[in-house]
């Protein structure tokens, strides 16, 4: 059946590029089995990783709790990390540490990259970029989707109201804001939402019974144009993903809701969309003051503890959902642009600092806590600030690598001018 039912899985606001740019012509395919996917969650604003994975070795924990007379967690608040001794989780992060506890899941510490920068439009865009300093301004995303071929319609997407850097390059990459919006008319002639959306935004009357709009000039009249004019009726299929499945529940929140939306798009296989990678936001980590409530650093309403928790449920709720089969194929990846410094200032928060972590969410994760030997707190950098011992990029290559099967040649265009060192929390 032609021009039933659009998609129903992209947003009202994939308006910034056509989705019809290219087809590939394979999978990424680890090994030639299925298709291997990833998910990037930033973190902006740069996360107290002190706060996050906290250091509980006797010397360690002294240290930390007197740079952080108010900020700091006694031992019994933290959760514990299954074959950890050195570190334990920020409560807030329970969620999470029960799948680092089953071995699906890492957290890794001391990261950041040479020549460091504490502004936040700096460092986010060397992540994005993966070339600090550099001044390249396509994404490490796109470039991986440059250098790769897959089967999918929309192979990568950005969920979201903002355009991240690490989308930006020549393949056009969609933003979405609002799954479930995207339909155009159906056989009554009823228009879809988007059409709707369209209509009232630029003033346009829509066709009545026909899925095509014309005249308009411009790329999202062009990308429904596009779609409507293709046989869409395998697409059908594709209403049965908006279930959420094993018991999963998301938080009701802005996260929580994107997150559920992710999954949907992450369980469509290659015959049909063929989503590889998506990228998202996750705000409000500048804790320069009141990053705790008055209940202190435990109390839910305080500004880390609710992000924290807020990002743990998000996951653990899409793990859950995604279910272990489907996991096999998928890796989470959390990153911020940097961490905070060690002591706390005079507003009950944390300033911008150097050593930040990320967490990586896969089925062949190797130990729950990575990131080569811990710098500690007796060697701060600059006199206020965690050092650090791995390179970011070592962390993106590791995941391109080992989960989606990438070559070093291929890698070295995507993260160009980097030497990888081994961080192996994959296996």
């Amino acid at each position: 059946m032609r021009r039933r039912t659009l998609l129903k899985l992209l947003g009202a606001g994939a308006v910034a590029h056509p989705l019809m740019a290219g087809t590939a012509v394979r999978g990424r395919r680890k090994g030639g089995g299925a298709l291997k996917k990833m998910v990037v969650i930033f973190l902006r604003g740069g996360n107290d990783a002190l706060n996050t994975l906290v250091p509980v070795d006797a010397g360690q924990f002294g240290m930390y709790t007197s740079m952080r007379p108010t900020l700091a967690f006694t031992q019994p608040q933290l959760a514990n990390i299954t074959g950890s001794s050195f570190f334990a989780a920020n409560p807030a992060l329970q969620p999470i540490v029960n799948i680092a506890n089953a071995g699906n899941l890492a957290f890794v510490h001391s990261v950041s990259y040479p020549g460091y920068d504490r502004s936040h439009f700096e460092s986010e865009s060397y992540y994005e970029t993966s070339v600090p300093g550099n001044g390249l301004l396509d994404g490490w995303l796109n470039r991986y989707l440059q250098n790769t071929s897959g089967p999918g319609l929309v192979r990568g997407i950005a969920v979201g109201w903002n355009q991240p850097q690490s989308v930006l390059g020549p393949i056009p990459i969609p933003i979405s804001t609002n799954f479930g919006n995207i339909a155009v008319a159906d056989d009554t002639g009823a228009p879809g939402p988007l059409t709707t959306l369209l209509q009232d935004t630029y003033g346009l009357a829509p066709t009545p019974g026909n899925d095509s709009i014309y005249t308009t000039g411009t790329q999202i009249f062009d990308m429904i144009a596009g779609f409507a004019n293709r046989d869409l009726g395998e697409y059908e299929n594709l209403a049965s993903l908006v279930h959420i499945e094993n018991g999963a529940v998301y938080p009701n929140t802005s996260l929580g809701d994107r997150m559920m939306h992710v999954a949907q798009m992450m369980k469509d296989d290659a015959e049909f969309i063929g989503v590889e990678l998506a990228t998202l936001d996750h705000g409000g980590f500048d804790t320069h003051s009141q990053q705790i409530s008055g209940g202190g650093p435990t109390d839910p309403a305080g500004q880390h503890f609710r992000i924290l928790n807020d990002l743990a449920q998000s996951m653990a709720a899409f793990y859950t959902d995604m279910g272990p089969t489907r996991m096999n194929d998928i890796c989470l990846m959390v990153v911020s642009e940097f961490g905070r410094q060690v002591e706390q200032n005079d507003s009950s928060g944390t300033d911008h600092g150097v050593g930040g972590m990320a967490i990586v969410m896969s089925n062949n994760i190797s130990t729950p806590v990575s990131g080569n030997s811990w710098p500690g707190l007796s060697n701060i950098l600059h006199g206020d600030s965690l050092n650090w011992n791995v390179d970011f990029r070592d962390i993106y290559w590791e995941v391109l690598s080992r989960h989606m099967g990438l070559d070093n040649t291929t890698l070295s265009t995507i993260i160009p001018g980097h030497t990888y060192t081994p961080v192996n929390f994959m296996v």
